[in-house]
């Protein structure tokens, strides 16, 4: 193995026998723990050029990657998503970052279709059709935007936050945009909800979820996690986005369907979730909430950040942040670190949430009786006079305003689910 404590490893699942293949140059780990199972690949040795070669031996390379025969390792370090690399060569510093559990297949598009100011690996090294090593050259920033938020928040810095939040989300908006006419695929509601279900059958969680989500929120090129510490400020003071390697929930839980754009936004959204968390700050988590949400919304393709896009009752922003929440104690519960927040609070505010939304569907059902007493009526008796007609544009009536008041009682997406 790699002369590394191998730190990322979850440290609540041990090495099992595996009978999986690997590259030359690699080994194959088996890592288990109850109810869950991740493959991953390491490389076997990793102290100089000459085992850089045996490592991409066998891979196939895409992109623009370092000169092997000029290359020299300057140090290597683990992540919490794998191990990173720092290389040499022609006189050109490199970060090779290693993706254990692979990737989703789609790395390669994305970068392909990624907007001009945005971070994106060079190239990089796949094996039977998954990246197993993506390469960039060192770029030159100030500090990422993770840290930078965290020290505002702390600070209870509120034009800064806002305008770090603001920042961010158009960053994030810029990239769907570039990828709008890239590939589009139609809603995934079933993989969307049983992903949901798997998710909530392996944490055992007393929660269960299921929405009709809304034709505004196609399957895209979607990053997947997206994080703070992604961007990165670079020296002139603009804001890079980085496509990075998966989190280790990708690994634990793979992806059996694609996602929309709103849930790379609720990843960031929740994100902003645990930064506000971990720096006690007393703003107003609403109103930095919609910093990132008009952010976002004003570069990003129209349809994809619609008002039916965030509309909680039909998903909404609200169902992916849930997601994320899910994924966190997964992770948690593979490394032991105890319980993550802010998604354990999250996950205790769903039942009384989803209890709030059933009780806003009396008016919508009231509202779906009269309109279509009104409309039956007219279809079987055309009305000849203005009291005839009364009755039935009164039950129409109401029923629109019904549906109005429903659709106004979906809870707002820049309230936190804690807040209701």
């Amino acid at each position: 193995m790699v002369s590394l404590d191998n730190s990322w490893m979850p440290s609540a699942m041990v090495e099992s026998e595996t009978q999986g293949e690997a590259p030359f140059g690699f080994t194959p780990v088996r890592l288990v723990a109850q109810r869950i199972v991740m493959d991953i690949i390491e490389p076997t040795k990793l102290e100089n050029s000459e085992d850089w070669k045996i490592i991409i031996s066998e891979l196939k390379k895409w992109g623009q990657v370092p000169n092997p025969e000029t290359l020299s390792i300057i140090s290597t370090k683990n992540t919490e998503r794998g191990l990173s690399v720092n290389l040499e060569s022609d006189g050109i510093i490199w970060i090779a970052q290693f993706l254990p559990w692979g990737s989703d297949g789609r790395l390669q598009s994305r970068v392909a279709n990624s907007h001009s100011e945005m971070n994106i690996p060079s190239g990089g090294y796949s094996w039977n059709s998954s990246d197993i090593i993506i390469l960039r050259k060192s770029l030159k920033y100030e500090q990422n935007v993770g840290e930078k938020l965290h020290e505002s928040l702390t600070e209870s810095n509120f034009e800064d936050s806002k305008s770090i939040l603001n920042e961010a989300g158009k960053k994030l908006g810029l990239y769907h945009s570039s990828i709008e006419s890239a590939r589009i695929t139609p809603v995934d509601q079933q993989r969307w909800n049983k992903r949901l279900m798997k998710l909530e059958e392996i944490l055992k969680s007393n929660t269960i979820w299921r929405a009709p989500f809304t034709r505004d929120t196609p399957c895209v090129l979607s990053l997947g996690d997206v994080r703070f510490d992604d961007f990165l400020i670079k020296e002139n003071g603009l804001f890079s986005l980085s496509i990075n390697p998966p989190r280790l929930a990708d690994g634990l839980f793979k992806d059996e369907c694609e996602f929309p754009a709103i849930r790379d936004f609720a990843c960031l959204m929740h994100d902003l979730s645990r930064i506000y968390h971990k720096s006690n700050s007393n703003m107003d988590i609403v109103l930095l909430r919609k910093s990132l949400i008009d952010g976002w919304i004003s570069t990003a393709p129209e349809k994809w950040c619609s008002s039916n896009a965030f509309y909680a009752h039909k998903g909404g922003l609200v169902i992916w942040e849930y997601e994320q929440s899910l994924l966190d104690v997964l992770e948690a519960f593979a490394r032991q670190s105890g319980a993550p927040e802010p998604a354990v609070s999250i996950i205790s505010k769903v039942i009384p949430f989803q209890k709030k939304m059933y009780s806003n569907r009396s008016p919508a059902a009231i509202a779906f009786v009269s309109f279509f007493l009104g409309i039956i009526t007219i279809y079987h008796q055309t009305p000849t006079t203005l009291s005839e007609l009364l009755m039935p544009v009164f039950c129409i009536t109401v029923g629109i305003a019904g549906f109005y008041l429903y659709r106004k009682a979906s809870p707002s997406p820049t309230k936190p689910i804690t807040h209701f």
